[in-house]
């Protein structure tokens, strides 16, 4: 038999020859076995003992009101050069809303061009939205600032 042809069909973790007595087989399958039995790692001395429990006190009489999101989304179009967008700017057609106050939503999201934007170059007062960054989105580039207010 071929050495390197019986390593080679071990390695892909299969004895090819189960039913050989050869010389090169028992002495195969004898080093695999000796190693198993003074290899710890093989051994599973890991037991887990997973009892979860959770308890809710909850008075029968009263049911927390649900919390909602509301999300609404003012949308515009990039114009060249142009830092300051305003309710005007809207696009209505698809929906668009108008400028919120920030003081009045939870937080605030500014895409140009599908991309986020950090904060720190831009900023928005109740309709107005002032990019403060030197690079200007390109013109035409989908303008999305999204408001999120957490209810409840």
């Amino acid at each position: 038999m071929n050495e390197s042809y019986y390593h080679s069909k071990k390695r892909r973790g299969r004895d090819p020859y189960p039913n050989c007595q050869c010389h090169h087989c028992k002495k195969e399958r004898k080093k695999i076995h000796e190693g198993n039995e003074n290899n710890t790692s093989n051994t599973n001395t890991f037991h887990p003992i997973f009892n979860p429990s959770i308890t809710v006190n909850m008075s029968p009489e009263h049911t927390p009101p649900p919390i909602g999101v509301d999300t609404v989304q003012y949308l515009t179009l990039a114009e060249e050069g142009k830092k300051v967008y305003t309710n005007e700017d809207a696009l209505k057609q698809y929906g668009s809303s108008d400028i919120l106050d920030p003081d009045n939503v939870s937080t605030l999201h500014l895409f140009v061009n599908g991309v986020l934007q950090p904060p720190s170059i831009y900023s928005v007062e109740e309709g107005i939205l002032h990019l403060e960054s030197s690079d200007l989105p390109p013109k035409d580039a989908p303008i999305t600032l999204l408001f999120v207010t957490v209810k409840g």
